[in-house]
């Protein structure tokens, strides 16, 4: 029943990560940028620019995240008795771990990602990395546009008062918004900065990992290993990091 749950909730994290993003793409790009613009008359240079970065910030993210999934997993052809897994009947690499919601053993498992549907580990880790980079960016992007938009619609902050924004006291906004719009907005606004410090502090956990050469597990029982560089978690070829399709 435990595992039926998890594989549920697996389904709907994933379905909310391919959808928000969508959706968050949406928004920025077809009701915060384009109202931003008229407001504030940007010129069409600078709307062009923001165009060009934000799209590939979000194409870079979003074509990650397919990758991240969808990377195959190479089984173990040595067999060895001692790495034998009895769940799901094969064996197993050095420091792999078996995942029930996968049903197979991960080479390296840092983790199961839940919005991504399925585990990190040395297949799709610099997938991961790289979304979440991309993520990030695009993310800083979205909230200065998504900010300014707030600031443009409630009436009465003064800059002594930004920080209230940020540090999300409630009763202060309550008094400024007049309209569902206005709560609308406040609400992305919101969403937009969580995500930002949860990315943020995903990415630096992950990446601290993967610099020292351990997973989410060894890190826990403080087992230490080789410490790996750029080359070793990305792949030898640069060029990944700007064209995710090239093989590394």
């Amino acid at each position: 029943m435990k595992i039926f749950l998890l594989r549920s909730l697996n389904r709907i994290a994933w379905f909310y990560a391919y959808l928000g993003l969508l959706y968050a793409l949406y928004f920025i790009y077809f009701i915060v940028v384009p109202t931003y613009r008229e407001q504030n008359r940007l010129s069409n240079v600078t709307y062009f620019i923001f165009n060009i970065i934000f799209l590939y910030f979000f194409l870079q993210a979003y074509l990650n995240l397919i990758l991240t999934t969808f990377s195959s997993i190479s089984l173990c052809n040595e067999e060895k008795i001692d790495r034998y897994c009895r769940k799901c009947l094969n064996y197993s690499r050095e420091r792999s771990h078996h995942c029930n919601l996968c049903q197979l053993c991960i080479p390296i498992q840092d983790h199961h990602c839940f919005f991504v549907g399925t585990c990190i580990g040395k297949h799709n880790q610099r997938y991961f990395l790289l979304m979440l980079f991309h993520l990030l960016c695009a993310h800083f992007i979205g909230y200065i546009f998504v900010f300014n938009y707030l600031w443009n619609e409630i009436d009465g902050f003064h800059i002594l008062n930004i920080f209230k924004i940020l540090f999300f006291n409630i009763g202060y906004l309550i008094g400024f918004i007049k309209t569902k719009w206005q709560a609308f907005i406040c609400f992305h606004h919101y969403l937009v900065y969580f995500d930002i410090i949860f990315i943020s502090k995903l990415f630096y956990q992950i990446m601290k990992r993967s610099l020292n050469g351990q997973t989410y597990y060894e890190e826990k029982k403080m087992i230490f290993k080789n410490k790996q560089t750029f080359s070793q978690i990305f792949g030898s070829n640069k060029w990944i990091l700007i064209f995710p399709l090239i093989r590394p």
